[in-house]
């Protein structure tokens, strides 16, 4: 029994649970309490949703960890210290690990290059 999916329009109804927008702003607000190798692989993330080179199914897990991470209730607070943030960072490495071979160095050099000019470079987050 083969089953037929329809990516294009499961990515098509994303508006709904994720968008840039928040996203960004939930880097520029949280981002620092995420770590810099879980922001590198949300941005990494990010960078690779936008990337016509992403298989459509790794950009189901894509949105599925993005939009977990700018949804505003999660299985912990975001804003409570040292556990606010370890759910969203467990979301985003686990989504990266399922799709890291099909992200491209151009990728994570995008990505490298959003955490600087929106969020400071590494050396500013040290």
């Amino acid at each position: 029994m083969s089953e037929q999916y329809n990516f294009e329009k499961m990515i098509e109804g994303q508006d709904q649970h994720y968008s840039d927008k928040k996203f960004l702003h939930k880097m520029k607000k949280f981002g620092g309490g995420l770590g810099y190798k879980a922001m590198q692989a949300a941005a990494t993330l990010y960078v690779a949703l936008r990337s016509p080179e992403m298989p459509k199914s790794n950009k189901l897990i894509v949105l599925g960890a993005l939009g977990y991470f700018i949804l505003p209730l999660d299985l912990v607070v975001d804003f409570l210290p040292l556990f606010g943030l370890t759910d969203d960072a467990f979301i985003i490495l686990t989504a990266l690990g399922k799709v890291y071979l099909s992200i491209t160095d151009e990728m994570k050099d995008e990505a490298k290059g959003l955490i600087d000019s929106k969020l400071g470079s590494q050396e500013d987050v040290v």
